[in-house]
């Protein structure tokens, strides 16, 4: 557990972290939620019909409830319990979650090298490869590029990324919008003290891959990182995006693949297994407990605790739903703000 944050000193990314934090936020990312939801169900369906009964009813279930921590004295909202499948190659809720973890986990560690060296600045880079019907060849084909490129830069003979002293990149896949074949692709956040060469780079793409030579190379705006690093954590949304035949597909293919990597400075960041939100210590708060019913999420209840009431009977942050003590005077104080 950690303090709440001192709200007049955060920094403009603690901020963007937070976007969603309090109450008067909290329906839209419920919906968002919702809308996800959906989605799961669309592709778990598909999944009973074709694959795994098994399988299906964990990505059915997943998001049947969420219980968000209203810490009202400081209006931070925390998702403090939910039941998820953390199958994020399928489920579009355990996606958002994923990435928010894993947007969370980076940008401190980003923050950390700007203060260290103020020069390094942050580049988007995306490596692509030629479209083909082999998704697991064309997968291999990309990650063996990748290593040999940093393979390259470390040999010390010339690379386009020679500059580049902290990357973390994200793989994804689609069908190609002209081909309808499998595209799988890279996007990387690089830091360095100069953007580095795309001609350069495509070459030297090409040489590694022989068939491949799309790559682009573009600056992240200083005072906006987090738009970098979410282009990156976005790569698990993009197989819910797809349709449930081809989600499938994709997961059968890839599900015990690392999909995302690190080099230089973010060398050895974990994202949290976790997709809960980490909770505040000694702040009265209430709990919203959410159900999903068709077409949406409903609040069902506010439970919550006052300063004063004992700890004794709260559970610790968990993916199951936490019991507290019921408080009706603090429940008043978030759903007076919730509906007005």
């Amino acid at each position: 557990m950690r303090s709440p944050p001192d709200q007049e000193e955060r920094s403009p990314v603690e901020l963007q972290l937070d976007e969603a934090s309090g109450i008067e936020a909290l329906p839209k990312r419920v919906s968002r939620y919702g809308d996800a939801k959906r989605r799961a169900l669309e592709v778990a369906k598909y999944i009973e019909q074709s694959f795994s009964e098994t399988l299906a009813r964990k990505v059915h279930y997943c998001g049947n409830y969420l219980v968000f921590r209203h810490y009202y004295t400081v209006d931070e909202i925390r998702l403090h319990a939910a039941q998820f499948c953390k199958k994020h190659l399928l489920c579009p809720l355990c996606a958002i979650r994923r990435g928010s973890k894993a947007l969370q986990a980076y940008l401190p560690r980003y923050e950390a090298i700007k203060a260290a060296n103020a020069r390094l600045k942050p580049f988007l880079v995306t490596l692509t490869v030629k479209d083909g019907d082999d998704l697991e060849e064309r997968f291999k084909h990309l990650m063996a590029g990748q290593h040999e490129l940093w393979k390259r830069k470390q040999r010390g003979r010339g690379s386009a990324l020679d500059g580049v002293a902290a990357a973390v990149w994200s793989y994804e896949v689609k069908r190609g919008r002209g081909s309808g074949l499998w595209h799988p692709h890279l996007h990387m956040v690089a830091m360095a003290e100069h953007q580095p060469d795309a001609q350069h780079l495509a070459c030297e793409w090409r040489s590694i891959t022989g068939d491949s030579f799309v790559v682009d190379v573009r600056p992240i705006d200083q005072h906006d990182p987090a738009s970098g690093f979410l282009e990156v954590f976005k790569y698990a949304l993009k197989f819910s995006d797809m349709e449930p035949v081809d989600t499938l597909a994709a997961y059968l293919v890839l599900k015990r693949r690392r999909l995302v990597g690190s080099a230089g400075f973010f060398r050895g960041i974990e994202i949290p297994e976790s997709l809960l939100d980490e909770p505040f210590d000694d702040l009265p708060y209430v709990d919203l407990f959410y159900r999903y019913l068709e077409g949406g999420y409903s609040l069902k209840r506010g439970m919550g605790r006052e300063p004063h009431e004992s700890k004794r009977s709260e559970r610790e942050p968990r993916e199951g739903y936490p019991t507290g003590q019921l408080s009706e005077q603090a429940a008043q104080r978030s759903s007076i703000r919730l509906t007005g």
